[in-house]
């Protein structure tokens, strides 16, 4: 029976550490909630991270640098969970921002951005080629 119990346990914690959160408390800061998003990304808990990421959207807008940063993260995130198209449309609207604000913006989700959209639609050029042949 122990053995069971521990399974059981085991389970139980894996499943609760890769749960989004229902709720967010609202008194976190900007770098709280960016410092959980990358503890659940970090973790493989896609879901949980873009809903952080997305509550540093809804409750600080007014930081541009902390939203480019955000649409950034969101992006790589769509990205690293092989959905090119979201990832695609995340860099381009995270690269917008710098149509208008490109100084006071930083310039690291600008950079990586730029070469991750880069290497994507060349993967996929490749992949139409060869679908192609």
């Amino acid at each position: 029976m122990k053995p069971a119990l521990v399974a059981l346990a085991v389970l139980v914690l894996f499943v609760s550490c890769k749960t989004t959160p229902t709720e967010i408390p609202d008194d976190l800061s900007q770098a709280e909630l960016v410092q959980r998003a990358q503890e659940a990304s970090d973790s493989e808990n896609w879901e949980a991270s873009l809903a952080y990421y997305q509550a540093v959207l809804d409750r600080f807008p007014q930081d541009r640098a902390a939203t480019v940063a955000a649409h950034y993260e969101m992006a790589f995130i769509e990205y690293k969970r092989g959905d090119t198209a979201a990832a695609i449309a995340g860099y381009e609207q995270m690269l917008g921002f710098y149509d208008f604000e490109v100084s006071a913006l930083p310039q690291w989700p600008r950079v990586l951005g730029e070469k991750l959209l880069t290497k994507i639609l060349a993967e996929n050029a490749a992949e139409t080629a060869t679908a192609e042949e």
